[in-house]
């Protein structure tokens, strides 16, 4: 399989969207290359003090993208993407394969949600975060996408630092 950026388009979707999805499937393969075999002590280890370790990390990148779609596309939120933030980096460990087990439901659901999404819609202002801010769908979905590769990358980084 090549990197998805070099995949044909994504069918039935705007060209916006495919290359979303795209970045969806991308921001996987890292996670499952770099953090998801990790044996559990190096998957929650930090680098330093104050620092994100992996599972942490995932999580974040878990929950705040289902966050991001549940303003953008109306996704329902699990209970423990509503924790937030501070829980996801700087929470106690838990079990991996449970963050694992979250992120692969959740990045199912998402890449459903992105393929469903109509170009029509893009442009229309969507509510976020909890002071209910407006912006344009095309940029929520952007965000999350971008967001979650920021996040991706700090993985990377963390687990070559092992």
């Amino acid at each position: 399989m090549s990197a998805p950026f070099l995949e044909p388009m994504e069918p039935g979707v705007s060209p916006a969207v495919s290359a979303w999805i795209k970045g969806l499937e991308e921001v996987a393969l890292h996670l499952e290359k770099w953090a998801f075999d990790l044996p559990e002590e190096a998957f929650w280890w930090r680098p330093k003090e104050g620092a994100n370790p992996i599972g942490g990390l995932v999580r974040h990148i878990t929950g705040s993208s289902l966050r991001l779609a549940h303003y953008a596309l109306g996704l329902e939120l699990p209970e423990w993407a509503q924790r937030g933030r501070e829980w996801e980096l700087l929470g106690e460990p838990e079990p991996k394969e449970e963050v694992v087990a979250r992120f692969e439901e959740a990045w199912g659901k998402l890449l459903s949600a992105f393929r469903a999404v109509r170009e029509e819609d893009l442009g229309q202002t969507v509510r976020v975060g909890h002071l209910g801010a407006e912006a344009p769908r095309a940029h929520v979905l952007h965000h999350l996408v971008e967001h979650a590769q920021h996040h991706a990358g700090q993985v990377i980084y963390a687990a070559k630092l092992l």
